[in-house]
């Protein structure tokens, strides 16, 4: 049998009228997290940057992988919804590093690296460590409000002793909802100015010195860009029922 090369498979796809596009796995909400973020963000409805949101320190953990393709390329006719025989999808593995990060209205905060499995333990330790000198630098009247998401270590016990131990001032978080916490923005814009970096990249090392690197020179007009997003992704939920936004 005589072998036939990706280039000929794809030109021959096109010449049928397919085109090749990113598969984006829809999410859904469960109804009842649908619920709450609903009547959350009508708690927030009338929050401005200015008074309210400028006062929150977002915060999230996040992989960063060199070499590995997590997208799942789909080709399909134009008008036509993706099919499953028609997927192909890349996992070359290379290099990854976890990281925690935290951004506040006056700019990115701290970047830590993550060794390993991140347990409660380790979440206090890395809150005892990056979250209060951005709170003393950026919050020195301790008018702030720390944002995180409702992963279960963020919510374990020991974390919540440790919280309130410390008086950390934590605001409530609605389950799914990575559309309202921009420092997934902030990833993003970190993993595509990666996606140049690629082939200058040859151990784990050197990824997390890149990221470092990204992280110190996103722009301060881009972080207030996505605070001042807020009220407009507050609104979208509300619009929507609590379904996920385009954000």
């Amino acid at each position: 049998m005589n072998k036939v090369s990706k280039r000929t498979v794809r030109r021959r796809l096109r010449d049928n009228g397919f085109s090749r596009g990113v598969y984006r796995k829809k999410v859904v909400i469960k109804f009842d997290n649908r619920k709450k973020r609903l009547s959350w963000c009508r708690e927030k409805r009338w929050w401005t940057t200015q008074y309210q949101w400028s006062k929150v320190i977002f915060s999230d953990e996040s992989k960063v992988c060199i070499g590995q393709d997590r997208r799942v390329y789909v080709w399909k006719k134009r008008g036509e919804g993706w099919r499953p025989d028609l997927v192909q999808s890349k996992s070359d593995r290379k290099f990854s590093t976890m990281v925690w990060g935290c951004i506040s209205y006056q700019g990115v905060g701290t970047l830590t690296k993550v060794e390993g499995y991140i347990n409660a333990d380790k979440y206090i330790s890395i809150l005892d460590d990056n979250i209060w000198p951005v709170i003393a630098r950026h919050f020195p009247t301790n008018d702030y409000l720390f944002q995180d998401d409702n992963a279960p270590v963020h919510r374990a016990r020991s974390t919540k002793a440790y919280i309130a131990r410390t008086h950390l001032k934590n605001m409530s978080w609605p389950a799914q909802s990575p559309d309202l916490n921009i420092i997934e923005n902030v990833w993003l814009y970190i993993k595509r100015k990666l996606q140049v970096l690629v082939y200058r990249i040859n151990s784990k090392d050197e990824l997390y010195r890149e990221v470092f690197q990204i992280w110190q020179s996103i722009p301060l007009n881009y972080i207030r860009s996505l605070y001042n997003s807020i009220p407009r992704r507050i609104l979208h939920v509300i619009r929507l029922k609590g379904h996920l936004t385009k954000y």
